[in-house]
């Protein structure tokens, strides 16, 4: 039984604009993968539900059983939870998707955290834009 805390968070440049995810992937302790990438233009909530989308695919693709995510976008985490409404017809979409991964697992939390205890992911998305 494969258990993974994964760290994400989305950038944008413009607000929509230039986006970019980053990923920290732990297996107890141990950061065991990351994830930096570019994606298509886009908000910046868009960009945090694709690194929640990409780092929950990353973990099913290593065998996960259980997975815990960590945003410091509590708008994402509260649209999640379904506390707040995800009125963006597209963001809808993503939220669909990320729901459809995690029945995937045997079990899956989110929690929002302080901009500070999500410094990796912060960084792994800002150097997306620096490649």
């Amino acid at each position: 039984m494969k258990k993974f805390k994964i760290y994400c968070d989305g950038a944008s440049k413009g607000n929509p604009g230039p986006s970019s995810i980053g990923i920290a992937v732990y297996e107890g302790e141990t950061e065991v993968h990351s994830i930096s990438r570019r994606i298509s233009d886009g908000t910046n909530n868009m960009a945090e539900w694709a690194a929640l989308e990409a780092g929950i695919e990353y973990c099913l693709s290593q065998g996960a059983s259980e997975v815990t995510a960590y945003l410091d976008s509590e708008l994402v985490v509260k649209q999640f939870k379904g506390e707040y409404k995800v009125k963006s017809p597209h963001l809808q979409i993503a939220k669909e998707k990320v729901k459809g991964l995690t029945s995937k697992l045997k079990l899956f939390s989110i929690h929002h955290v302080l901009r500070e205890k999500n410094k990796r992911a912060d960084k792994l998305a800002n150097l997306a834009f620096e490649s």
